[in-house]
Formats: C-alpha cells, sequence, structure tokens
C-alpha cells in the first residue's frame, strides 16, 4: 500500500470529522470511523454523542464521484450516505482508505462465511446492537437484536430468556453467539444430516452434537442427493453446524451455470437490451449518469442506447430530448462503455445511436468512439459476406448502431441498385411486404430520404465507416444484400406484424437483427413482456434498465447465465417437483419498519414465457407463517410441468401477508435449464436486484425430462 492509502485508512480507523447526508435525512457533521469491534462496520457518531448508526462495508454497491468534492457511497438495497469533503486531496484520501477498507472487509466476510455463516452474522448482529458500545448487551439492546431477526417471541419468554444468561443485568459476546447458535439451528436439516451421519463422539445432552459426518459420508450425500458424483471435501468430519453450513452457503445456490455455444451466427442470440440506458429514473424528470450505464453492464446488458445531441463547445452530450433530464457528455460514456462493457463476460457490446447532431458534432463522434475505444471497436471488412460474424469472432468488440445511407452501402457493396430499402423513417420502421418495381423502389427511397431531412441531420461520412448496424426499414418480401443490418419496431406494432408476416418474421430474424423498444407513451418508463417477442426470434428487445419491475425480473432470469442466450430449435421438456422447505432472514427492505413490525411471509413460485407453459402453470404458494421472517418453516410442494422450458423462466418471490396488501421481501429469477437438484438456496434478491445478505429460500428440487 502506498503512502496516501496508509493515510486514507489510518484517517478511518482514528476517525474523519466530516460533512454527511444520510439517505432521507439532512446534512450534518458526523464522525466516521471503523467500528471498534467489527472491522466490517464503520461507524457514524453525532459529535454531541446523541446519534449513531453504522454502514456494513460489504453491502456498498457502487461508489459514485460528483464533479464537486463529494461521494455518493450506496448500498445493495438503493439507500446512500453522500460525504462532502474540504478538497479534492482529502477526498482521494478518504476514497483511497474506503476502498482498501471494502475489499478487506470482503475478504474476511467470506473467510468468516466459509467457516461459519452463524458467528459470522452474530458478530455484525452484537455490533450494531450494541448501542452504548460496552461490548455487551442490556435488555433493551437484546430486545434490539431480537427485533433485527424479524422473530416475535414474547416479551415474557424474552425476559425469561434474559435472566436465565445475563451477568450484571449484561449479556456477554459468549452467551449471545450461543443463544444465537440455538436460535439459528436449521432444525429441517436434522433427518438428513442423521441419515448421513456414521460418526459418533462422546457424551451430550443433544443427540445432533454427539453424530459427526465423514468426508465419506459427505460424498455420499452429494452423490445420492444433490447429483454430484465428482463432490471432494475439504476435511475429514463435519458437525451439524458445519453441515448447515455448506447448504446454506452460496457454493449451493439452485443456479447452476452452463457453457455457451459461441460457434453460431450473432443473430441467432438473443441479446440483454436496455432502452434509454442513460436513465436513473423515469424519461421526463430522471437523472441521467454514466453510473446508469455501468449499472446496466454490471447487470450483463449488452445493448444500451445512446441519445446523442448538440452539446456546448463542440462536445455532444447525451439526454432526452425536450425534457427535463439532465445531460451527460457523450465522451464521459464511451469512456464508460470502455471501462465496464466487459465487466460481466466478454460478450460484443452494441451501442445503438440515436442520433440528432449537427454534421460537424457527429464527425467529433465519430473521432470519440475511434480514440477511446480503438481496436474494441468492430469495423466490417467485408461487405459482401453472406452470414454474420460468430458470437466466438466478436468477443470484446463494440458495435455501432447507426442509420443507414443507400449510397454508401450501394457503393460499398458496389451495386447499381439495391432491395435493402435502407432508409427509415425516424425511428419507427415501416412494414412492407408488397413487391416494389424499379419506379416505385426509387419513389420509395425519396420519400424516405425527404422524411430523413424533414426529422433528423445530414448522415456522416467518418461515423458511417465505423458503424457495424446499420439501422433500415423492416422489410420482409425481398432478401437483403447485407447482412450487417438492424430494424427497430416499436412494442404496440410487432405482434401485428408478425401475425401478417405469415412466417416470413420467423425466417428474416434467423440471418438479420430486430429492436423492439418500448411505446413512447411509457412516461413513467415502465416495461411490457418482453416474452412474445422473444419467442418470435427477436434478438433485441429492449427493457427499461432504470424500472426493476416484474418483466425486468424475468428479463433478468433469462439472462442470468449468459449476455448471449442462443436461441434453441428444438423444445425442452421437463417435469420439475419442488418442495420449498423454509426460508432464512426475510426482513422489511427498510430497516426502521424491522423495529415497528415482524414480516408474516410466504413463498409464492410462477413460469413466464411460453404461452402454452404459462397458461397450464398454477399459481403456487405456501402458507403464511405468522410473526417469523428469521426462520419460517413452509414444507410445501408442487409440480411445474413445462414443455418449452428453453423459452421459459421460474421466478420465486418472498411476501409479507397484510389485510391492507402483501409486501414484497425478495425475489429470484431463472431459466429451469440452469436448475440444480438437490437441496438448494434460492439466493434472494431486493426490489434493486442486489442481493440481500444472508437472505434465501431452502428449497428441494427433482427433475425428469
Amino acid at each position: 500500500m502506498n503512502k496516501i492509502n496508509h493515510y486514507g485508512v489510518n484517517s478511518l480507523v482514528y476517525g474523519m470529522l466530516l460533512q454527511v447526508k444520510l439517505h432521507k435525512m439532512k446534512r450534518t457533521q458526523m464522525i466516521l470511523l471503523l467500528s471498534p469491534n467489527e472491522i466490517r462496520l464503520i461507524q457514524m457518531l453525532d459529535p454531541q454523542g446523541t446519534f449513531s448508526t453504522y454502514f456494513d462495508l460489504t453491502q456498498i454497491s457502487d461508489i459514485q464521484q460528483k464533479e464537486e468534492p463529494q461521494l455518493k457511497i450506496i448500498n445493495q438495497k438503493g439507500a446512500y450516505l453522500k460525504v462532502y469533503f474540504e478538497s479534492v486531496f482529502q477526498l482521494i484520501t478518504f476514497k483511497e482508505g474506503l476502498d482498501y477498507l471494502i475489499k478487506e472487509a470482503n475478504r474476511i466476510q467470506k473467510q468468516l462465511d466459509s467457516y461459519n455463516q452463524i458467528w459470522s452474522s452474530a458478530l455484525k448482529l452484537i455490533t450494531k446492537s450494541d448501542l452504548d458500545m460496552d461490548n455487551k448487551l442490556n435488555f433493551k439492546e437484546f430486545l434490539f437484536m431480537i427485533g433485527e431477526l424479524q422473530i416475535e417471541i414474547q416479551e415474557r419468554k424474552l425476559i425469561q430468556i434474559f435472566e436465565k444468561n445475563q451477568k450484571n443485568n449484561q449479556l456477554d459476546e459468549a452467551t449471545l453467539y450461543r443463544l444465537l447458535m440455538d436460535i439459528t439451528r436449521r432444525h429441517e436439516l436434522k433427518e438428513l444430516y442423521q441419515k448421513y451421519s456414521s460418526k459418533q463422539e462422546g457424551l451430550f445432552e443433544d443427540p445432533l452434537q454427539a453424530m459427526l459426518m465423514t468426508d465419506k459420508d459427505l460424498q455420499q450425500f452429494y452423490k445420492i442427493e444433490q447429483g454430484q458424483a465428482d463432490y471432494q471435501p475439504k476435511r475429514k468430519q463435519y458437525n451439524f453446524y458445519d453441515f448447515q453450513n455448506l447448504i446454506f452457503s452460496e457454493d449451493n445456490s439452485i443456479f447452476q451455470p452452463k457453457q455457451v455455444d459461441q460457434s453460431q451466427p450473432i443473430t441467432k442470440y438473443l441479446i440483454n437490451s436496455s432502452h434509454n440506458t442513460y436513465l436513473e429514473r423515469n424519461q421526463l424528470t430522471g437523472e441521467s449518469s454514466c453510473f446508469a450505464y455501468q449499472d446496466a453492464f454490471k447487470m450483463g446488458f449488452k445493448c444500451v442506447e445512446l441519445d446523442c445531441w448538440d452539446g456546448e463547445n463542440g462536445e455532444p452530450k447525451v439526454t432526452h430530448g425536450h425534457t427535463l433530464v439532465n445531460d451527460i457528455k457523450f465522451k464521459d460514456v464511451i469512456i464508460t462503455v470502455r471501462d465496464f462493457a466487459f465487466y460481466k463476460d466478454d460478450n460484443p457490446a452494441i451501442l445503438s445511436l440515436e442520433m440528432h447532431c449537427c454534421l460537424k458534432q457527429q464527425k467529433r463522434i465519430a473521432e470519440i468512439l475511434q480514440s477511446i475505444l480503438g481496436d474494441m471497436l468492430f469495423v466490417i471488412k467485408d461487405y459482401k459476406q453472406a452470414r454474420i460474424s460468430t458470437l466466438h469472432q466478436l468477443q470484446r468488440k463494440v458495435l455501432v448502431k447507426y442509420k443507414a445511407d443507400d449510397q454508401f452501402l450501394q457503393e460499398k457493396l458496389q451495386l447499381h441498385s439495391s432491395t435493402l430499402f435502407f432508409a427509415q423513417s425516424h425511428d419507427d420502421m415501416q412494414f412492407k411486404t408488397q413487391e416494389y418495381d424499379d419506379h416505385k423502389h426509387q419513389a420509395n427511397i425519396k420519400q424516405f430520404s425527404q422524411t430523413l431531412d424533414d426529422h433528423s441531420t445530414k448522415i456522416c461520412r467518418e461515423l458511417l465507416e465505423i458503424t457495424s448496424l446499420y439501422a433500415v426499414s423492416l422489410k420482409l418480401d425481398k432478401q437483403p444484400e447485407l447482412v450487417w443490418i438492424v430494424s427497430s419496431v416499436s412494442e404496440d406494432k410487432i405482434q401485428d406484424i408478425i401475425k401478417k408476416s405469415h412466417g416470413k418474421f420467423f425466417e428474416y430474424v434467423e440471418n438479420y437483427f430486430v429492436r423492439i423498444y418500448p411505446l413512447g407513451l411509457r412516461f413513467d418508463s415502465s416495461n411490457y413482456d418482453p416474452f412474445p417477442s422473444w419467442s418470435a426470434g427477436a434478438q433485441m428487445v429492449a427493457l427499461n434498465i432504470q424500472t426493476k419491475d416484474l418483466f425486468m425480473l424475468q428479463n433478468y432470469g433469462m439472462f442470468l447465465n449468459s449476455s448471449y442466450v442462443l436461441k434453441a430449435n428444438q423444445d425442452v421438456k421437463m417435469n420439475i417437483h419442488v418442495r420449498i422447505i423454509s426460508a432464512t432472514n426475510l426482513v422489511w427492505e427498510d430497516e426502521k419498519r424491522r423495529q415497528e413490525e415482524i414480516v408474516d411471509p410466504y413463498i409464492k413460485i410462477r413460469v413466464a414465457g411460453n404461452h402454452d407453459d404459462v397458461s397450464k402453470s398454477e399459481k403456487w404458494r405456501t402458507e403464511v407463517v405468522k410473526d417469523n421472517g428469521y426462520h419460517p418453516i413452509f414444507n410445501y410442494q408442487c409440480s411445474i410441468q413445462l414443455r418449452h422450458a428453453q423459452q421459459d423462466v421460474i421466478y420465486f418471490q418472498a411476501y409479507s401477508y397484510s389485510i391492507l396488501g402483501d409486501s414484497l421481501l425478495g425475489q429470484y429469477c431463472l431459466s429451469p435449464l440452469n436448475l440444480r437438484t438437490g437441496y438448494r438456496i434460492v439466493p434472494l434478491l431486493n426490489s434493486h436486484f442486489k442481493p440481500l445478505a444472508n437472505c434465501s429460500v431452502l428449497v428441494q428440487i427433482k427433475i425428469e425430462y
């Protein structure tokens, strides 16, 4: 570590007095320091000693640096902390120290979780509950800890537990850990553990403590129950809590990654696509930022949209025109593309340029793309190639989508006339299936060119030279000479087009791209059902990433394995038998609400995708478990029959029941093709699609093909 990092770390260890603004609170002065008792937590203290709170270093999802000396620290629940600095040097010192402590906290978290999840969670929980910071909990602090666990225990019972275990009206760390061990024991695993345990040691009141599972026992369990014959234990024997730790570890997730065939032309794949990617909220008054592009790439989106407008000082900008949305520099967006486009995988990124710039600033855009992206930028070498390049050939390449120009492409293709119908209306492509003679063809080109002149600016030669996907009108009656084309259709027209094409649309999307985008009237940036377009073979079904609704959850599940999903030629039939056994740590997303109300959880499972599979599926849900979010037991069984599993996703949602309306606690979605059999955990996400710490549903999965 260099000197400035040492200084930054030491500053946080001993405390820094800074101006901060907590989420939904006023700006105030606070002391920020590394918790003396738990190095995964930063403590924030009011200088007068009237207020104290923590933020968890392992839960930080993003740190955003603004132009003025301030940082915005965002956690996985979307809550934020703004920190203001007196100088840029102070900001850099703080940030480098914080970056180091975050890295260390995540390393320690991983080590502790792999060793003992209960102890890992207990350390944080006890520290947060220790309001007077004396390393012990009084009865009031003990009640706070139980509230954080989201378990409804009668106060009379809590008084009895406290009185039985207290010393000088306090519970020490060792006692609290023992109590938490008892509370957090997963009794639903008892029979399974006993079934495979062959060794007994010592005399204990609790028979589970006397039983041990050998490495051979554990191998047998993984072979028979989990379908993993190649599992290699890491030690010679395991007690019950070791076994419980294995079951609830992230390595035992329900999701099974699979290799993607990269040998096919990229038109054979569905591509994770976004619309108005620059927006953080709605398209009328929302804020735009480069961090929205970062978030998109981190979520695995590969087709992103850039609305390009003339900016100040000859520098083009990205914004939503004629609205209250703020501007960001085009150059800054492309730097973000360079740094984050291949964050999740190396599959090609597609920049969909919606162009509103004058010719001069379009030339500047071409310069920026070439200078910043360099060799990442894919440029067509052979305009006459019969098939578009494969996914493998385009790894770590950035493709640019831009308006086509008839004269330019006819020159590249060495044609005197063309059936491409290159020109397009401003955004919504025209659907034509009738035949044209030469006269009508030329008249049509002239008409479309006039439309372009009326609604847009001139086309830039420099941009055309580095474009790899040329935007053209959708024509299904003739085969275009160029494979590097894409047609955009709005969500309200695509189904009518598919229906009237009599199968031509399905043939077309085997070799040419079609992009679907949301209706312009969705001012709230809501989403539409992507499955009808995916089922028809449309590759780019663009959704509003800033809106984390049910359709976005289904999109998450569709592309969880890869940002490019190969369109299957054969149906996959599956009978999936699911047993929802229990859940862990189902709590309110709002931390304040946790101390005021206990959840009444239930779990539901749904299928989305192929129309036949969805129509034949049931509305599966467990019973409601009253007043227990920490460890509800469900033992609910259902069977899911799929006949087109390659087109489907399965999603799990945890809710808290209320007569006034149920509240979402957590969610998860995946393709049935990625399901793992056996006893697995469903790792739940919050409303922002960020992982919820130690929050999962325990299921048993059996599959018949």
